[in-house]
């Protein structure tokens, strides 16, 4: 007849289970599927429609590697969407900044400096060219 488990060993296996989300979010973006088709921004390419990116807010497009903003109505901009502390992605948000979803730090909207480390540089700006409600990397 087996043994039920400890009381340690439970609460060792409880640990781990926890903390598995928080060892996937600090992992290598080149792992994760999601961003597996990461590419360069390409010139010409089509990243977006307007219509996708939030007022006060932004949008990540991992196959194209950008984060476009919309600081203000009408006002389009767009970044590297890696992370320029350990590569991670940022995050999609309506909160008023680009966040990183690894390690906390915030970018601006306007010209993707840094708000909140610990990320010390900004993020590379992307051209881009809006035409017809469509966005295009320059």
């Amino acid at each position: 007849m087996s043994q039920p488990p400890s009381r340690r060993r439970v609460l060792a296996a409880g640990a781990g289970v926890a903390m598995a989300p928080v060892a996937a979010a600090c992992g290598n973006p080149s792992e994760d599927p999601q961003f597996s088709q990461v590419r360069p921004p390409v010139p010409g390419g089509e990243v977006a429609l307007t219509t996708d990116v939030p007022v006060g807010g932004c949008q990540v497009f991992a196959p194209k590697g950008t984060v476009v903003t919309q600081p203000v109505e009408g006002d389009f901009r767009a970044f590297e969407a890696e992370c320029s502390h350990k590569g991670c992605f940022v995050a999609s948000s309506t909160e008023g900044h680009i966040p990183c979803r690894c390690h906390g730090s915030r970018f601006d909207l306007t010209d993707g400096s840094v708000l909140g480390g610990p990320a010390r540089s900004a993020l590379p700006p992307v051209e881009i060219e809006v035409r017809d409600g469509r966005i295009f990397t320059a």
